[in-house]
């Protein structure tokens, strides 16, 4: 999409391109005295295509992150150890469901409290910042979209505390539930 709203720019509509670009496609093969004027035509076209008053699209594209602005404007961040953390979040998840439902406590409720919400968390996380994009919802909606997910996942967070702390904890609960499915069917 981006490449499209890029060829529809004033810049790459303009007669003066569409002369070199033809000039270029035509030429039957380079000789060693065209190759400084091919290559003085390139840097001349680079030139006027990296104006920032005639393609303003290119200065979106150079800005674009793929990470929370938060973690990008962080000069000694390595994303791979994030990457590395969900990872194993995302593991740990599956010895601890089955371990939780076994032998229900607050501890394990705790952690798999705590391991949900923040598997979920990087998933709503990762969902706002690649299709809530500033360049096409402008630049307010993606920060709603980012401060609705932390409310999401604090509320999640709390509510799963809540159950633990003040009720009978999260694998007692889905006992529970699973015990009126089995009752409905006798």
């Amino acid at each position: 999409m981006a490449f499209s709203m890029f060829l529809r720019t004033p810049a790459c509509t303009s007669r003066l391109l569409s002369q070199h670009m033809m000039r270029l496609g035509t030429q039957p093969a380079l000789k060693p005295i065209e190759t400084h004027r091919t290559i003085a035509t390139i840097n001349s076209l680079k030139n006027t295509l990296l104006k920032t008053e005639t393609t303003p699209i290119l200065n979106s594209v150079r800005s674009f992150r793929t990470s929370a602005v938060r973690l990008a404007s962080e000069k000694g961040s390595d994303h791979s150890k994030l990457w590395v953390v969900e990872r194993v979040t995302s593991a740990l998840l599956i010895p601890l469901i089955p371990l939780a439902l076994l032998s229900p406590n607050k501890v394990l409720d705790s952690l798999l409290a705590i391991t949900i919400t923040a598997h979920s968390f990087w998933g709503l996380e990762a969902i706002a910042v690649d299709y809530v994009r500033a360049s096409i919802f402008g630049p307010v909606i993606p920060k709603i979209a980012i401060g609705l997910v932390y409310l999401i996942s604090i509320a999640t967070l709390g509510g799963l505390f809540y159950v633990i702390t003040h009720d009978i904890g999260i694998a007692n609960s889905i006992k529970q539930f699973w015990a009126i499915k089995a009752g409905q069917k006798e």
